[in-house]
Protein backbone atom coordinates (compact mmCIF):
# COMPACT_ATOMS: atom_id res chain seq x y z
CA UNK A 1 0.00 0.00 0.00
CA UNK A 2 1.29 3.11 -1.10
CA UNK A 3 1.19 6.54 0.50
CA UNK A 4 -2.07 7.72 -1.78
CA UNK A 5 -3.42 4.79 -0.95
CA UNK A 6 -3.47 5.15 3.03
CA UNK A 7 -4.21 7.99 2.99
CA UNK A 8 -7.89 7.39 1.15
CA UNK A 9 -8.03 4.49 3.74
CA UNK A 10 -7.71 6.90 6.44
CA UNK A 11 -9.14 9.93 5.53
CA UNK A 12 -12.87 8.92 7.02
CA UNK A 13 -11.03 8.93 10.50
CA UNK A 14 -10.17 12.90 10.24
CA UNK A 15 -13.44 14.21 8.74
CA UNK A 16 -13.87 15.73 12.31
CA UNK A 17 -10.85 17.09 12.80
CA UNK A 18 -9.41 20.71 11.53
CA UNK A 19 -6.34 21.69 9.78
CA UNK A 20 -3.36 22.16 12.38
CA UNK A 21 -2.84 26.09 12.88
CA UNK A 22 0.66 27.79 13.41
CA UNK A 23 -0.30 28.36 16.84
CA UNK A 24 -0.87 24.62 17.46
CA UNK A 25 1.86 23.86 15.76
CA UNK A 26 4.57 25.77 17.39
CA UNK A 27 2.43 24.65 21.14
CA UNK A 28 3.05 21.31 20.04
CA UNK A 29 6.50 21.45 19.36
CA UNK A 30 7.48 23.29 22.92
CA UNK A 31 5.97 20.08 24.42
CA UNK A 32 7.98 17.98 22.29
CA UNK A 33 11.08 19.73 23.17
CA UNK A 34 10.53 19.71 26.96
CA UNK A 35 9.69 15.79 26.97
CA UNK A 36 12.91 15.53 25.17
CA UNK A 37 15.51 16.93 27.22
CA UNK A 38 16.92 15.05 30.25
CA UNK A 39 15.14 16.26 33.75
CA UNK A 40 17.01 18.04 35.92
CA UNK A 41 18.69 17.13 39.47
CA UNK A 42 16.59 17.77 42.71
CA UNK A 43 17.89 20.73 44.09
CA UNK A 44 19.62 19.81 47.79
CA UNK A 45 17.65 20.50 50.83
CA UNK A 46 18.11 24.25 52.42
CA UNK A 47 19.97 24.45 55.81
CA UNK A 48 17.92 25.23 58.78
CA UNK A 49 17.27 28.76 59.65
CA UNK A 50 18.55 29.94 62.66
CA UNK A 51 17.42 31.79 65.46
CA UNK A 52 19.94 34.77 66.24
CA UNK A 53 20.99 36.13 69.54
CA UNK A 54 23.20 38.58 70.02
CA UNK A 55 25.56 38.79 72.89
CA UNK A 56 27.36 41.89 73.38
CA UNK A 57 31.26 40.77 75.32
CA UNK A 58 32.76 44.37 76.45
CA UNK A 59 29.86 46.02 77.31
CA UNK A 60 32.72 49.49 78.07
CA UNK A 61 32.18 50.26 74.45
CA UNK A 62 29.51 52.37 73.20
CA UNK A 63 26.65 50.69 71.06
CA UNK A 64 25.70 52.19 67.74
CA UNK A 65 22.28 53.08 67.18
CA UNK A 66 20.16 50.12 65.52
CA UNK A 67 20.34 49.85 61.93
CA UNK A 68 17.04 50.46 59.88
CA UNK A 69 16.76 46.80 57.79
CA UNK A 70 15.37 46.69 54.21
CA UNK A 71 12.15 45.17 53.71
CA UNK A 72 13.80 41.94 52.06
CA UNK A 73 15.84 41.60 55.00
CA UNK A 74 13.10 42.18 57.41
CA UNK A 75 11.08 39.18 55.90
CA UNK A 76 14.16 36.97 55.98
CA UNK A 77 14.26 38.06 59.92
CA UNK A 78 10.96 37.30 59.95
CA UNK A 79 11.34 33.98 58.54
CA UNK A 80 14.11 32.95 60.59
CA UNK A 81 12.05 33.81 64.08
CA UNK A 82 10.14 31.10 63.25
CA UNK A 83 12.81 28.17 62.76
CA UNK A 84 14.65 26.12 65.19
CA UNK A 85 18.55 26.12 65.41
CA UNK A 86 21.24 27.08 66.57
CA UNK A 87 22.66 30.19 68.38
CA UNK A 88 25.01 32.44 66.42
CA UNK A 89 27.30 34.70 69.07
CA UNK A 90 28.28 37.58 67.70
CA UNK A 91 31.64 39.06 69.43
CA UNK A 92 31.66 42.67 69.59
CA UNK A 93 34.26 43.47 72.41
CA UNK A 94 37.01 41.41 72.90
CA UNK A 95 38.90 39.05 71.05
CA UNK A 96 37.25 35.97 71.87
CA UNK A 97 36.22 33.80 68.30
CA UNK A 98 32.60 34.56 67.42
CA UNK A 99 31.44 30.54 66.67
CA UNK A 100 28.24 28.94 66.69
CA UNK A 101 27.28 26.76 69.53
CA UNK A 102 24.65 24.20 70.79
CA UNK A 103 22.64 25.42 73.26
CA UNK A 104 18.88 24.37 74.53
CA UNK A 105 16.00 26.10 74.29
CA UNK A 106 15.50 29.58 75.67
CA UNK A 107 12.52 28.48 78.78
CA UNK A 108 15.27 25.58 79.43
CA UNK A 109 18.19 28.38 79.88
CA UNK A 110 16.42 30.79 81.54
CA UNK A 111 15.03 28.06 84.44
CA UNK A 112 18.24 26.46 84.98
CA UNK A 113 21.65 29.01 84.12
CA UNK A 114 22.39 30.73 87.49
CA UNK A 115 22.44 34.53 87.61
CA UNK A 116 25.58 35.96 86.88
CA UNK A 117 26.49 37.24 90.25
CA UNK A 118 29.01 40.21 89.84
CA UNK A 119 31.52 40.75 92.50
CA UNK A 120 31.01 43.48 95.37
CA UNK A 121 33.93 46.33 94.78
CA UNK A 122 34.40 49.16 96.94
CA UNK A 123 32.94 51.82 94.78
CA UNK A 124 35.21 54.90 93.35
CA UNK A 125 34.33 58.09 92.97
CA UNK A 126 33.18 59.66 89.62
CA UNK A 127 33.97 62.89 90.47
CA UNK A 128 37.67 64.25 90.86
CA UNK A 129 38.62 66.50 93.24
CA UNK A 130 39.51 70.01 93.16
CA UNK A 131 43.27 71.43 94.23
CA UNK A 132 43.25 71.16 97.73
CA UNK A 133 43.62 74.27 99.56
CA UNK A 134 46.42 75.38 101.84
CA UNK A 135 46.89 74.80 105.61
CA UNK A 136 48.17 77.72 107.64
CA UNK A 137 51.90 78.16 107.19
CA UNK A 138 53.57 76.64 109.81
CA UNK A 139 55.86 79.61 111.80
CA UNK A 140 53.77 82.21 111.14
CA UNK A 141 51.56 84.16 112.91
CA UNK A 142 48.93 82.50 115.40
CA UNK A 143 45.97 83.87 113.45
CA UNK A 144 46.95 82.56 110.80
CA UNK A 145 44.50 79.73 109.82
CA UNK A 146 44.23 77.29 106.68
CA UNK A 147 41.75 77.87 103.83
CA UNK A 148 38.11 76.53 104.98
CA UNK A 149 36.15 73.16 103.41
CA UNK A 150 34.04 74.26 100.06
CA UNK A 151 30.77 74.32 99.97
CA UNK A 152 28.97 71.11 99.14
CA UNK A 153 28.46 70.30 95.40
CA UNK A 154 28.72 66.80 94.62
CA UNK A 155 29.31 63.67 96.62
CA UNK A 156 33.15 62.86 96.26
CA UNK A 157 33.72 59.94 98.11
CA UNK A 158 31.86 56.48 99.00
CA UNK A 159 32.33 57.40 102.74
CA UNK A 160 28.21 57.03 103.04
CA UNK A 161 28.06 53.64 101.88
CA UNK A 162 28.85 53.08 105.87
CA UNK A 163 25.47 54.61 106.56
CA UNK A 164 23.65 50.86 105.02
CA UNK A 165 25.13 49.64 108.27
CA UNK A 166 24.69 51.83 110.85
CA UNK A 167 22.75 50.45 113.38
CA UNK A 168 21.82 51.07 117.64
CA UNK A 169 22.66 47.74 119.25
CA UNK A 170 19.53 46.50 120.28
CA UNK A 171 18.42 46.68 124.24
CA UNK A 172 16.06 45.07 126.53
CA UNK A 173 14.83 46.90 129.75
CA UNK A 174 17.74 47.25 132.82
CA UNK A 175 20.97 46.45 129.56
CA UNK A 176 23.32 48.85 129.04
CA UNK A 177 25.38 49.35 126.05
CA UNK A 178 29.25 49.51 127.29
CA UNK A 179 32.34 51.02 125.85
CA UNK A 180 35.91 49.88 126.52
CA UNK A 181 38.23 52.46 124.90
CA UNK A 182 41.89 51.99 125.04
CA UNK A 183 44.38 55.10 124.06
CA UNK A 184 47.37 56.02 123.54
CA UNK A 185 48.84 59.38 123.19
CA UNK A 186 52.01 61.21 122.36
CA UNK A 187 53.72 62.82 125.49
CA UNK A 188 53.28 66.92 125.67
CA UNK A 189 55.33 69.11 127.57
CA UNK A 190 54.15 72.38 127.70
CA UNK A 191 56.62 73.95 130.37
CA UNK A 192 59.60 72.96 132.17
CA UNK A 193 57.85 72.33 134.91
CA UNK A 194 56.08 69.21 132.99
CA UNK A 195 58.40 66.13 134.42
CA UNK A 196 58.63 64.24 130.93
CA UNK A 197 60.00 61.29 132.57
CA UNK A 198 56.81 60.82 134.29
CA UNK A 199 54.75 61.69 131.20
CA UNK A 200 56.58 59.01 128.80
CA UNK A 201 56.18 55.93 131.94
CA UNK A 202 52.38 57.22 132.08
CA UNK A 203 51.67 57.37 128.33
CA UNK A 204 53.77 53.97 127.92
CA UNK A 205 50.44 52.38 129.18
CA UNK A 206 48.18 54.89 127.48
CA UNK A 207 44.84 55.63 129.07
CA UNK A 208 41.18 54.37 129.59
CA UNK A 209 37.99 54.85 129.15
CA UNK A 210 34.62 52.63 130.34
CA UNK A 211 31.28 53.74 129.98
CA UNK A 212 27.80 52.71 130.17
CA UNK A 213 24.68 53.81 128.22
CA UNK A 214 21.36 52.97 129.53
CA UNK A 215 18.53 50.77 127.23
CA UNK A 216 16.57 54.43 127.79
CA UNK A 217 19.09 57.34 126.91
CA UNK A 218 17.33 59.57 129.04
CA UNK A 219 18.84 57.60 132.06
CA UNK A 220 21.96 57.75 133.87
CA UNK A 221 25.00 57.03 132.80
CA UNK A 222 28.38 56.03 133.99
CA UNK A 223 31.78 56.88 132.87
CA UNK A 224 35.13 55.23 134.18
CA UNK A 225 38.18 56.44 133.22
CA UNK A 226 42.31 57.20 133.61
CA UNK A 227 43.71 59.39 130.56
CA UNK A 228 47.02 59.18 131.67
CA UNK A 229 47.79 55.77 133.58
CA UNK A 230 50.80 56.13 136.13
CA UNK A 231 50.49 59.65 136.18
CA UNK A 232 50.07 61.26 139.51
CA UNK A 233 46.65 63.25 139.82
CA UNK A 234 46.35 66.13 141.47
CA UNK A 235 43.17 66.26 143.54
CA UNK A 236 40.64 68.95 142.86
CA UNK A 237 39.49 71.83 144.62
CA UNK A 238 36.06 70.80 146.06
CA UNK A 239 33.88 73.83 144.64
CA UNK A 240 35.95 72.54 141.02
CA UNK A 241 34.61 69.48 141.39
CA UNK A 242 31.70 68.36 138.69
CA UNK A 243 28.59 67.34 140.19
CA UNK A 244 28.67 64.06 138.47
CA UNK A 245 31.97 62.86 140.15
CA UNK A 246 31.25 60.06 142.78
CA UNK A 247 34.81 59.05 142.56
CA UNK A 248 38.79 59.90 141.94
CA UNK A 249 41.13 62.84 142.32
CA UNK A 250 40.49 64.76 138.64
CA UNK A 251 38.16 65.34 136.24
CA UNK A 252 40.65 63.72 133.93
CA UNK A 253 40.83 60.37 135.82
CA UNK A 254 37.49 58.65 138.21
CA UNK A 255 33.81 57.35 138.28
CA UNK A 256 31.02 60.00 136.86
CA UNK A 257 27.33 59.69 136.56
CA UNK A 258 24.53 61.98 134.85
CA UNK A 259 21.44 61.64 132.92
CA UNK A 260 21.96 61.30 128.94
CA UNK A 261 25.79 61.36 129.60
CA UNK A 262 25.85 65.03 130.57
CA UNK A 263 28.58 64.62 133.02
CA UNK A 264 29.91 68.29 132.88
CA UNK A 265 33.88 67.40 132.29
CA UNK A 266 34.09 69.93 129.59
CA UNK A 267 34.54 73.56 131.07
CA UNK A 268 34.18 75.46 127.81
CA UNK A 269 31.04 74.88 125.45
CA UNK A 270 29.89 71.78 124.52
CA UNK A 271 31.14 70.74 120.98
CA UNK A 272 31.98 67.81 119.01
CA UNK A 273 35.08 66.96 121.16
CA UNK A 274 33.31 66.70 124.20
CA UNK A 275 29.41 66.57 123.11
CA UNK A 276 26.31 67.04 125.51
CA UNK A 277 23.07 65.20 124.50
CA UNK A 278 21.69 69.44 123.19
CA UNK A 279 24.51 69.56 121.18
CA UNK A 280 24.15 65.84 119.40
CA UNK A 281 20.25 66.59 119.51
CA UNK A 282 20.58 69.91 117.52
CA UNK A 283 23.17 68.62 115.36
CA UNK A 284 21.02 68.41 111.50
CA UNK A 285 20.11 65.12 110.23
CA UNK A 286 20.31 66.37 106.59
CA UNK A 287 23.87 65.26 105.08
CA UNK A 288 24.07 68.59 103.01
CA UNK A 289 23.57 70.28 106.53
CA UNK A 290 25.54 68.58 108.38
CA UNK A 291 28.35 68.94 106.43
CA UNK A 292 27.92 72.95 106.42
CA UNK A 293 28.35 72.54 109.73
CA UNK A 294 31.28 70.86 109.76
CA UNK A 295 32.58 73.29 107.64
CA UNK A 296 31.79 76.26 109.92
CA UNK A 297 32.96 74.44 112.98
CA UNK A 298 36.57 73.50 111.47
CA UNK A 299 37.16 77.37 109.85
CA UNK A 300 39.75 79.18 111.75
CA UNK A 301 41.83 75.89 112.46
CA UNK A 302 45.59 75.61 110.96
CA UNK A 303 44.17 73.02 108.66
CA UNK A 304 40.48 73.09 108.46
CA UNK A 305 40.28 70.15 105.54
CA UNK A 306 41.48 67.86 108.41
CA UNK A 307 40.00 69.28 111.34
CA UNK A 308 37.06 68.63 110.03
CA UNK A 309 37.42 64.64 110.03
CA UNK A 310 38.74 64.83 113.22
CA UNK A 311 36.14 66.37 114.54
CA UNK A 312 33.96 64.17 112.84
CA UNK A 313 35.67 61.57 114.62
CA UNK A 314 35.68 62.33 118.29
CA UNK A 315 32.23 62.24 117.92
CA UNK A 316 31.88 59.05 116.41
CA UNK A 317 34.05 58.20 119.28
CA UNK A 318 31.23 58.71 121.42
CA UNK A 319 27.96 56.51 122.02
CA UNK A 320 26.24 58.21 119.57
CA UNK A 321 22.60 57.27 117.83
CA UNK A 322 23.04 55.46 114.57
CA UNK A 323 21.07 58.22 112.55
CA UNK A 324 23.70 60.52 113.87
CA UNK A 325 26.15 57.97 112.57
CA UNK A 326 24.67 57.80 109.79
CA UNK A 327 24.08 61.32 108.38
CA UNK A 328 27.73 62.07 109.56
CA UNK A 329 29.26 59.48 107.02
CA UNK A 330 26.66 60.74 104.04
CA UNK A 331 27.92 63.81 104.96
CA UNK A 332 31.92 63.44 104.42
CA UNK A 333 31.03 62.06 101.06
CA UNK A 334 30.75 65.58 101.01
CA UNK A 335 34.49 65.97 101.57
CA UNK A 336 36.60 66.73 98.27
CA UNK A 337 40.13 65.30 99.88
CA UNK A 338 39.28 62.54 102.12
CA UNK A 339 40.35 58.94 101.29
CA UNK A 340 39.60 55.78 102.48
CA UNK A 341 40.90 52.50 103.01
CA UNK A 342 38.40 49.88 102.78
CA UNK A 343 40.92 47.08 103.91
CA UNK A 344 42.79 48.76 106.68
CA UNK A 345 43.57 46.84 110.65
CA UNK A 346 42.62 48.53 114.13
CA UNK A 347 45.66 47.77 116.32
CA UNK A 348 44.35 45.07 118.20
CA UNK A 349 43.85 43.26 113.90
CA UNK A 350 39.87 43.80 113.41
CA UNK A 351 39.09 44.49 109.85
CA UNK A 352 37.94 48.27 109.61
CA UNK A 353 37.47 50.90 106.83
CA UNK A 354 39.75 53.61 107.59
CA UNK A 355 38.05 58.01 106.65
CA UNK A 356 41.97 59.27 105.85
CA UNK A 357 43.06 62.48 105.48
CA UNK A 358 46.46 63.96 106.09
CA UNK A 359 47.49 67.02 108.55
CA UNK A 360 49.58 69.43 106.77
CA UNK A 361 49.94 71.84 109.23
CA UNK A 362 51.53 69.01 111.79
CA UNK A 363 52.21 66.19 109.10
CA UNK A 364 50.08 63.64 110.35
CA UNK A 365 47.59 61.09 108.72
CA UNK A 366 44.31 61.28 110.89
CA UNK A 367 42.00 57.98 110.18
CA UNK A 368 39.27 57.35 112.15
CA UNK A 369 38.44 53.54 111.46
CA UNK A 370 34.98 52.37 110.73
CA UNK A 371 33.05 48.77 111.43
CA UNK A 372 31.28 48.07 108.20
CA UNK A 373 29.04 45.63 109.89
CA UNK A 374 27.65 47.74 112.26
CA UNK A 375 29.20 51.77 111.07
CA UNK A 376 30.77 52.15 114.62
CA UNK A 377 33.83 53.73 115.56
CA UNK A 378 36.21 51.06 116.74
CA UNK A 379 39.70 52.80 116.13
CA UNK A 380 40.97 56.28 115.62
CA UNK A 381 44.89 56.98 115.14
CA UNK A 382 47.57 59.69 114.00
CA UNK A 383 50.89 58.74 112.09
CA UNK A 384 53.57 60.76 111.16
CA UNK A 385 53.88 61.73 107.82
CA UNK A 386 57.63 60.96 107.42
CA UNK A 387 57.67 58.28 109.59
CA UNK A 388 54.83 56.08 108.08
CA UNK A 389 55.19 53.36 110.71
CA UNK A 390 55.06 55.80 113.72
CA UNK A 391 51.89 55.93 115.07
CA UNK A 392 51.75 58.60 117.73
CA UNK A 393 48.38 58.72 118.84
CA UNK A 394 45.60 56.08 118.81
CA UNK A 395 42.35 54.20 120.29
CA UNK A 396 41.04 51.01 120.16
CA UNK A 397 37.25 50.92 120.86
CA UNK A 398 34.73 47.97 121.84
CA UNK A 399 31.02 47.77 122.17
CA UNK A 400 29.09 44.92 123.67
CA UNK A 401 25.77 44.60 126.02
CA UNK A 402 25.51 44.30 129.53
CA UNK A 403 23.15 43.17 131.82
CA UNK A 404 23.99 45.75 134.88
CA UNK A 405 25.48 49.36 135.21
CA UNK A 406 29.72 48.72 135.61
CA UNK A 407 29.65 45.60 134.55
CA UNK A 408 32.15 44.43 131.69
CA UNK A 409 30.40 41.10 130.43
Amino acid sequence: MNDLELDEALAEFRDDVPDMTEDAFLIGRLRLQAAAEPAPEPLPEPNPLVVVRVETFGTSRRRSPPRRLTPWLTVAAAAAVLAVGTTLVVNTGDKRPATPVDEPSLATTLSSSPPVVQPVLPPTTSFPSPPRRPAAAKGGPKSHTGAPLPAPTVVYNAAGNLAVNATDVPLTPGQYLYMERREWMRPIVSSENDNREELEKALGNGGFWHEWVPADRSGTWQLTRDMLIGYGNQPLPEEQRPRSQISGLSRSEGTFQAPKGDYGLHLGASDWRSPTSDFIAGLPRDPKALYQKLVKDSTGNYDPTAEALSMAGELLSRPIPADIRAALFKALGYHPWLKIDWAAKTRDGRAAVALQIDNRFIDHLIEVLIDPATGQAISTRETQLYHPRKVDDETTTKWSVVNSLGATS
